[in-house]
């Protein structure tokens, strides 16, 4: 019994199970195996070892009661026993207590190596762009999310969460997204086709950039109206979109979406840089304020000397 049981937790271990499924295998088989030392301790009993048999009859009990605890947190919606000793041996003992369904290491979107952000801006005025996507650019998002979750730096699962917590937000008329939530391209770049179309392009990194999608307005203007006016700076691109859940009968749902991106564009009056225009404007309004006064001190001298003669 012991080395079946040992058998099925080696198994266990090469397969990628939630935390809490994990957990309540474990603690079936934990409940099974106590019932055995249940059974050892009965033959112990009937041939005449009593001092063995009531052993293994306490480490049944003890078994019993952790195995009871366990099945109240992992199968019930209670979680909680008024005869759980738990909360006494951590204060006796100064333990700290972990939750493995909240304690469980959540993945990092945020790899190393990667930028987010596109500049600091600051004191600037940004306005939310139109994108719209051609067939060649829907399958170009696609290929650049298969990269993403290539290296780890996008994750669909939910955020960490469980069936529970998703179910409970779809009946509640939230879309959990599988990706979590939106995420900002590691590259993207605004830049003008031949054709005078504004696109966004962006993936992995600038070598493996590709075309994202096209800016088709910037607020309420077109693209093209928007660049003869200002400058434009893509300040943040977000992939969004992709499966989500919807509630079902009695558990969430999954639907199929495609990839999408928003974008937020930075701009600024074309003519105008920044301080750089103030202070010519300054330089030239000094000067020529200087130069009226040069004027009206000849003026004054050509009158005395006139009025000398």
């Amino acid at each position: 019994m012991v080395s079946l049981l040992s058998m099925i937790n080696s198994y266990l271990s090469y397969i990628n199970l939630n935390v809490k499924i994990k957990n309540r295998i474990y603690t079936a088989m934990a409940s099974v195996g106590d019932f055995y030392l249940l059974y050892v301790s009965y033959r112990f009993f009937v041939n005449g070892y009593w001092g063995r048999g009531l052993l293994f009859i306490l480490a049944f009990l003890v078994i019993a009661y952790f195995a009871y605890l366990n099945i109240l947190y992992y199968f019930t919606e209670d979680k909680k026993s008024q005869f759980d000793v738990s909360p006494w041996i951590e204060k006796t003992f100064h333990l700290e207590a972990k939750d493995p369904l909240t304690d469980a290491p959540k993945p990092n979107n945020a790899q190393a190596g990667f930028v987010q952000t596109n500049g600091i801006f600051q004191d600037t005025d940004f306005l939310p762009a139109e994108i719209t996507f051609s067939e060649t650019q829907k399958s170009n998002l696609a290929r650049v999310v298969e990269d993403l979750l290539a290296v780890d730096y996008l994750q669909l699962d939910y955020g960490g969460l469980g069936e529970r917590q998703l179910f409970t937000q779809a009946k509640n008329g939230d879309k959990p997204l599988a990706m979590g939530a939106p995420l900002a391209l590691p590259y993207f770049e605004l830049a003008q086709d031949n054709q005078g179309q504004l696109k966004i392009w962006g993936g992995l990194n600038q070598m493996q950039r590709r075309d994202l999608g096209t800016v088709e307005t910037v607020g309420l203007m077109p693209a093209s109206e928007a660049m003869e006016r200002y400058h434009l700076y893509l300040a943040t691109v977000l992939l969004t979109g992709g499966p989500y859940r919807v509630a079902g009968r009695t558990s969430s749902v999954e639907k199929e979406a495609p990839f999408a991106l928003e974008s937020r564009v930075a701009y600024r009056q074309r003519g105008v840089r920044g301080g750089v225009k103030e202070a010519e404007t300054q330089v030239a309004t000094e000067f020529k304020s200087e130069e009226s006064r040069v004027e009206k001190v000849l003026q004054r001298a050509d009158r005395e000397l006139r009025r000398r003669r």
